[in-house]
């Protein structure tokens, strides 16, 4: 008899807790109503540029040989968008790391993009990237030498439509890779 009214009891409990679970919509839009926005955190060797249609944040790092790794953090802001690195497409306004003497530090293999950037069809089937990305790029030192030379990102921000030139300066003292502002 115990039995029996113990499992009535955890049907009756069960059948209950099913009756009073939220539908999906309603946990989604909970989950969207306590999101806050990205915090950028950065240490004080990193360099934070701010835009009103993103952030971006450029780390450097030792890996155990002698290649460095540089990060690039891009947050972006207001439904802002530019075009991957990894379009095979021509365009001028690709997503571009670049060095003014290519003869002391090179990019050594591809750049990798987290998450991968997605085809946007409605935007003449181009690669673009809608959402925070981390961009990772394996660096040579070419020379022996201490030197400190220019550095710039480029692509062209959507949709405000303009292309941004973001330069920093990458320098290489007693065997140290160090990252700063142009002009600092």
């Amino acid at each position: 008899m115990n039995k029996y009214l113990i499992l009535g009891l955890l049907q009756i409990l069960f059948i209950f807790n099913l009756e009073n679970v939220p539908d999906q919509e309603v946990i989604i839009a909970k989950a969207t109503e306590n999101t806050k926005p990205a915090v950028i955190t950065s240490f004080t060797d990193d360099l934070v540029f701010d835009d009103e249609l993103y952030s971006i944040l450029l780390r450097v790092d030792k890996q155990k040989n002698d290649d460095y790794q540089m990060s690039i953090e891009v947050f972006l802001k207001n439904n802002a968008y530019f075009v991957s690195p990894n379009e095979r497409g021509d365009f001028s306004g690709k997503f571009t790391l670049a060095f003014s003497e290519p003869e002391k530090i090179i990019a050594k293999g591809a750049i990798l993009e987290t998450p991968l950037s997605k085809v946007d069809y409605a935007h003449g089937s181009a690669m673009l990237v809608r959402e925070n990305t981390s961009y990772k790029q394996t660096l040579a030192i070419v020379t022996k030498d201490d030197f400190e030379i220019n550095g710039f990102l480029r692509f062209t921000i959507e949709p405000r439509c303009t292309l941004e030139k973001i330069p920093f300066v990458i320098s290489y003292n007693n065997g140290k890779l160090t990252l700063k502002k142009k002009g600092s």
